[in-house]
């Protein structure tokens, strides 16, 4: 039996919401699409802050929804020898390369509810000289609690990333997107790294290249959603 069509939905609205910093130039003109990290979009004191938390607010909960539902609800069948049939839960149907990419994806979620909620920032550090927060030498700054929230959203969408791409076919349409995706994820993940440590003035720049490869890779987690579990080799 196929999966329902709901978390596709839920996914590609996730992708959706997940990129309003898209509307920096419109809303927060100062901020725009290169300057500063998308974050400071959110900051407490700067405008429509609203806005851009409940769009990062309602994209993990979506996508944590649409997670949960692809490990564990729904019933299949098999059936045996013995002409009986056996019913499994969908979380002992599915691949183990394939169970860790819908993980990732929750952890994907929930590090961007915590995100945009409990650890969003109160100042924008980018345009405000005297805002506390992020400041500090490198550990201070990696171990801020948003810091560390935004990290394991990375890791949790870099994470399902690699483990679609182990459970795709080779040769594969999915094989193809998800490598691209993967080389995509390192790439944008290791230059931000790079121009944060030298304190760089492009860090935007490659932050929202990071924010679109998780906003395509949402788009696929909805269409891969939509295709039977793949079962453990």
């Amino acid at each position: 039996m196929r999966p329902p069509r709901w978390p596709a939905v839920a996914f590609g609205a996730s992708a959706v919401l997940y990129s309003s910093w898209l509307l920096g130039p419109w809303l927060n003109p100062r901020l725009g699409l290169a300057h500063g990290l998308a974050s400071d979009l959110a900051a407490t004191d700067q405008p429509y802050h609203h806005l851009f938390r409940a769009a990062d607010l309602a994209a993990g909960s979506l996508a944590l929804l649409g997670s949960g539902r692809m490990l564990l609800s729904g019933r299949g069948s098999r059936r045996l020898l013995s002409g009986r049939r056996s019913r499994r839960s969908r979380w002992h149907r599915l691949g183990r390369a394939e169970r860790a990419a819908w993980l990732g994806a929750g952890v994907f979620a929930v590090a961007t509810i915590f995100d945009a909620s409990l650890t969003a920032l109160s100042c924008a550090p980018s345009i405000d000289p005297g805002c506390p927060e992020l400041s500090g030498d490198l550990v201070d700054v990696a171990l801020d609690p948003h810091t560390l929230t935004s990290v394991f959203a990375a890791l949790g969408g870099i994470a399902s990333i690699v483990s679609f791409w182990l459970s795709a076919r080779p040769g594969s349409a999915d094989r193809t997107w998800t490598a691209g995706l993967s080389v995509g994820s390192v790439v944008v993940n290791a230059g931000l790294l790079v121009e944060l440590i030298r304190e760089g003035r492009h860090e935007g720049l490659w932050q929202r290249a990071e924010l679109a490869n998780l906003a395509a890779w949402l788009v696929y987690a909805a269409f891969r959603s939509l295709q039977p579990p793949r079962r453990s080799a």
